[in-house]
């Protein structure tokens, strides 16, 4: 049985690196099918049928099929449950056509100059830190340098992100008091303190993207983002991310709502999702803004944006890009190989397979 293969691989590999198999696709969709109990919920028998299919068609679990709650009586094509594809699957559309050039945009720092050398837009920076240097527009800044930058500084809250990490992991941020920035912990941001905190890592120091009030209205505690793939330069879907209340990330990974964008019209969709969850959000569940045919404000640019670093970055096949819309339009904060399929894949009608023909 296909299905029972993947399970014992999966089981295997993290008995061997030593880690729980609770962190894996495969009790996370357990979970979500056990606790469920609706009456639309289909038989035991039906779900393994219709997974071990799945698995034979991706050649991997099918992880979508319960994170987009598929095991509910009203999905009932199964050539439609094929389109939504598996991460592991999704992997192999985006494997890079060079691996050399994999470090260009996993390593932050470099990404963001490379950014600024081409002239694209991404997020303001007050300086970055690596390994005991502090570096801003191309040169070395001294502690005292440092220090001023943080003195003049007047955001609300200034971003602290690793340099190589992803999935919101990495994030902090240090909030604004009357006499400097003070991160969660309660340490005063200054030159001597980053060095004490901070002494063998790279860190980037961004200043806080003011978006645009389309996207704040649900939700002004997280830069709302869009999650956009592409395939051969194309901008092929998306999803746009809405965090929490009190969360200053809008990751799926941490709890957000995701919800689809028409990539033809630039409009939300009718509903958002959560990872997982298989209840269906027509509003955001903090401040109860409706989703359906909101207007993404500068989605042409926002497409443009993509396409256009794309071109200018040609090493890889398949790529996720975070764009926030500010009110002078997108920039790009990150991209990431390999990144997840599932956020363009939350609430729509079809997964994203048709976009790789």
């Amino acid at each position: 049985m296909t299905l029972l293969y993947y399970f014992l691989r999966t089981w295997l590999a993290y008995l061997l690196r030593h880690k729980s198999f609770r962190s894996t696709a495969f009790y996370d969709s357990w979970v979500m099918y056990k606790n469920y109990h609706g009456d639309d919920k289909k038989s035991s028998c039906q779900v393994l049928r219709e997974v071990n299919t799945l698995a034979k068609h991706w050649k991997c679990f099918p992880e979508t099929y319960f994170m987009f709650a598929h095991f509910k009586k009203e999905y009932t094509d199964m050539e439609v449950l094929k389109t939504y594809v598996p991460q592991k699957a999704y992997a192999r559309h985006c494997v890079n056509k060079n691996p050399t050039y994999q470090i260009l945009i996993d390593d932050k720092i470099l990404f963001h100059d490379i950014m600024r050398c081409y002239g694209l837009p991404v997020p303001e920076r007050y300086f970055s830190y690596s390994y005991g240097m502090f570096k801003a527009n191309g040169r070395l800044l001294s502690d005292a340098e440092v220090d001023d930058i943080l003195s003049q500084a007047t955001d609300a809250r200034i971003f602290l992100k690793r340099n190589m990490c992803g999935m919101g992991s990495g994030v902090h941020t240090a909030n604004r008091r009357e006499d400097g920035y003070y991160t969660a912990a309660g340490v005063k941001l200054t030159a001597a303190s980053i060095r004490h905190h901070f002494a063998n890592s790279q860190y980037i120091f961004e200043r806080q993207i003011k978006q645009h009030p389309v996207m704040a209205q649900f939700n002004p505690d997280s830069v709302n983002t869009f999650r956009v793939v592409t395939y051969r330069n194309r901008a092929i879907a998306c999803g746009a991310r809405f965090g929490r209340s009190g969360s200053f990330v809008d990751n799926c990974s941490k709890g957000g709502v995701v919800v689809s964008v028409d990539m033809a019209t630039g409009l939300l969709g009718a509903y958002g999702m959560r990872k997982y969850d298989p209840v269906k959000y027509y509003e955001h569940p903090d401040t109860h803004v409706a989703f359906k045919d909101v207007e993404v404000p500068f989605w042409k640019e926002i497409v443009s944006l993509v396409e256009r670093t794309s071109q200018m970055l040609p090493y890889y096949s398949s790529v996720g890009f975070d764009v926030a819309c500010t009110t002078d339009g997108p920039v790009v904060v990150e991209i990431n190989t390999g990144a997840g399929a599932d956020a363009p894949q939350f609430g729509k009608d079809r997964g994203i397979a048709d976009c790789y023909k």
